[in-house]
């Protein structure tokens, strides 16, 4: 992906005779062997996991190249080999030995390792450094949690976490999955904590667990918790409150609270919304404005006592009206097929036609918009009372008489505009009190929750997480496990180039490709930049000419950027 597979040399003839062209490769890996450093992963790694007796690859080495892997190129773990084999050994940080023994059992071994009771502590202290070092602000974490699908039985995953189905939010309900929960700050989305769960798990019991051990490791009660809807369980919430801990989050629709609040709208009582935030419209820059009003007119507090921010978004709305005639429209297309197979086969009566438009309409979540009602007329027929050719003369005749049914299906407009006051409303749930957050600092926070999806956007994107080519079920969890540090590798990068782009003044970087700027650059086109970096040896006649590196203006000044001194492509 952002590494060259080009070969470590290249025979050449020249009027001189024969002479050979020596690539060595270096790519972007000084970038990462610097950040690695400075999460001191080989020292914390080689601690816990020690080194395996007469190999000269240890497990601290092997998962540092499986992380760069990730990175660099994501590729199944027996091509790991072929990976390396165009960088020079000094770029790797290995030995020639040690470049020689990388294949995929030492992987694999290593993976063993790292899920392993051994492997426990790596997170823990890996994550305490990278407070300390890189400065990470941790009044406020954000928590989700997505699944990892994997194809193929997993008949001996027994053990926790165990691979089997569940709630699949990859839309593929038919294959078994485990379930994958990152915790990240609010200064750059830096992943800092993660778990992985059965498959069959659910949201809102993982949040208790997750908050001890991330008690544990801030060693402070008095963060921020943001998570989504799955958050907002009685037992979750008066479980933070009861340590002194604060919490946001979304309230289900499920809560009365909810139901009473829309019910209220949809009645047209009134309520005046206040304009909150203003924001550029985050998935079209062209588009309008995203707009967030907020209201006092609906409850202002959960039965539990906790603090209601009711708001509305004019994206939400748009995206809840188009979803609810998305709805419509594929509700009325199955009506309308229903209607060309009445009065055949188990439609002919009227029972059972009602039962297929109630199951269509609870189906697509129609049942108040739509008027159905099943009409009948008699139809009369007329047949011979005998099989066969009639005879002449003969003109017997025999009226047969049954009902037809038809659908007549009428939208109800009072319902559907009723239903429009309630496009983009949504209730924040928080125990912060007024005078530690305003409503619009809550709003903010909660809106920062997207960050984490972008986190496993790249878990399941840049990374190619899935599908996994691994056969044992502990070394799935163990390449979760190494995924996890790739996305914490990655959030640092990118985190450390914006806040160099930030001192430096520095509003936008020609890092697209054709050299288009990016206010955001990311670590993936960070790396691309450095994917062609070499430098060469011209061997003829016993002679040896080195070429050295030389590196673009735009290169140089992203490695200012990274605080990284440019001798390291020396």
């Amino acid at each position: 992906m952002y590494s060259k597979s080009d070969s470590a040399s290249r025979q050449v003839f020249t009027k001189h005779g024969r002479a050979a062209m020596h690539i060595h490769r270096i790519g972007a890996l000084s970038i990462l062997r610097h950040f690695l450093d400075r999460m001191t992963f080989s020292r914390i790694v080689g601690s816990h996991l020690g080194t395996l007796r007469g190999h000269v690859l240890d497990h601290a080495q092997t998962l540092s190249l499986l992380i760069a892997n990730y990175l660099l190129s994501p590729s199944p773990l027996y091509r790991m080999a072929e990976w390396a084999a165009p960088y020079s050994s000094s770029a790797l940080g290995l030995s020639h030995e040690g470049k020689a023994a990388i294949n995929d059992d030492r992987v694999a071994r290593s993976l063993d390792a790292l899920v392993s009771v051994r492997g426990g502590n790596i997170f823990f202290r890996l994550a305490l450094h990278i407070i300390k070092q890189f400065e990470l602000e941790t009044a406020r974490i954000h928590h989700d949690t997505t699944t990892v699908t994997l194809r193929g039985q997993y008949l001996s995953s027994i053990s926790e976490p165990r691979i089997t189905y569940g709630f699949n939010k990859d839309h593929r309900p038919d294959l078994k999955q485990l379930v994958f929960g990152v915790n990240v700050t609010a200064d750059g989305a830096v992943p800092i904590w993660h778990q992985v769960f059965s498959g069959n798990r659910s949201d809102d019991s993982i949040h208790r667990t997750n908050l001890e051990q991330l008690r544990a490791l801030l060693q402070r009660n008095d963060f921020v918790y943001v998570a989504d809807c799955k958050l907002a369980t009685q037992k979750n919430l008066a479980y933070i409150d009861s340590y002194g801990g604060r919490f946001v989050t979304v309230l289900p629709r499920s809560r009365a609270e909810d139901k009473e609040f829309r019910n209220h709208l949809r009645q047209g009582l009134p309520a005046r919304w206040r304009r909150l935030h203003v924001q550029e419209n985050q998935r079209r820059k062209s588009d309008p404005p995203e707009v967030y009003w907020t209201t006092a007119a609906g409850p202002s507090q959960t039965k539990e006592g906790y603090h209601l921010l009711w708001c509305r978004s004019s994206v939400k709305a748009e995206i809840d009206a188009k979803e609810r005639q998305d709805s419509l429209e594929r509700a009325e297309a199955q009506l309308l097929e229903l209607s060309t197979r009445l009065n055949r086969r188990r439609l002919k009566t009227r029972p059972a036609i009602t039962r297929e438009v109630k199951a269509i309409l609870r189906s697509s979540g129609c049942q108040p918009f739509f008027t159905v009602k099943v009409r009948s007329e008699i139809q009369t027929q007329t047949r011979h009372p005998r099989r066969g050719r009639p005879k002449k003369n003969i003109h017997e005749r025999v009226d047969t008489c049954s009902p037809a049914y038809r659908l007549e299906i009428q939208h109800n407009k009072d319902v559907l505009r009723n239903e429009s006051r309630t496009d983009g409303v949504f209730p924040i749930v928080t125990n912060l009190e007024p005078a530690r957050a305003s409503k619009k600092e809550v709003l903010l926070m909660y809106k920062y929750q997207p960050y984490v999806e972008k986190r496993h956007a790249l878990l399941k994107t840049e990374l190619e997480t899935a599908p996994v080519y691994l056969k044992k079920p502990r070394r799935v969890a163990g390449l979760l496990h190494a995924v996890f540090l790739a996305l914490m590798l990655d959030a640092l990068i990118e985190r450390t180039l914006r806040q160099g782009m930030l001192r430096e003044g520095i509003e936008s970087l020609p890092i697209l490709p054709e050299g288009r700027e990016s206010k955001t650059p990311t670590t993936a086109r960070l790396l691309e930049i450095f994917s062609d970096v070499a430098w060469y040896e011209f061997e003829r006649g016993g002679e040896t000419t080195a070429f050295p590196i030389e590196l673009t203006p735009l290169q140089k000044q992203l490695l200012k950027l990274l605080d990284m001194d440019p001798s390291a492509y020396s």
